[in-house]
C-alpha cells in the first residue's frame, strides 16, 4: 500500500490483531475533535497530527510516522494520509461482500427459477 507517496506493507485488516489495532486507532481519532476544541491553532495541529502519527506507528511499527511524514507536522498532509488509510481499510469489506453475495439466499432463489 502507498500512503503519502511512501510504500508501506499491506495490512491484513481481516486479521483479528490488526483489526483491533486499527479500531483502537480510529477511536483515538474520534475523540480528538472534542479534545481540540478551545485549543490554539498550533496546539490543535500538534494534537491531531500526533494522533495520526500514533496510528501509523501502532499499525506499521515505531518510526513509521517519520518514514511517511518526515520531520513535518502538517495537518493537511496528516489528514490526507489518514484518509488514504481509511480508504484502504474498506477494500477487504468489499471483497467479503462479493463473496457473501455469491452464496446469498437471493442468488439461490434466482437459480431455482431458471
Amino acid at each position: 500500500m502507498k500512503i503519502n507517496g511512501v510504500e508501506l506493507e499491506d495490512l491484513d485488516l481481516l486479521d483479528l490483531e490488526v483489526a483491533e489495532r486499527f479500531e483502537k486507532g480510529l477511536k483515538k481519532i474520534e475523540d480528538i475533535s472534542s479534545k481540540v476544541q478551545g485549543m490554539s491553532a498550533t496546539e490543535s495541529i500538534k494534537t491531531q497530527c500526533n494522533a495520526v502519527f500514533s496510528i501509523f506507528n501502532d499499525l506499521f511499527g515505531e518510526g513509521t510516522d517519520k518514514k511517511v511524514f518526515g520531520n513535518k507536522v502538517n495537518l493537511l498532509t496528516c489528514l490526507k494520509a489518514f484518509a488514504e488509510l481509511v480508504d484502504y481499510s474498506k477494500k477487504p469489506n468489499e471483497e467479503i461482500i462479493k463473496l457473501t453475495q455469491k452464496y446469498s439466499p437471493n442468488r439461490a432463489t434466482r437459480r431455482k427459477k431458471k
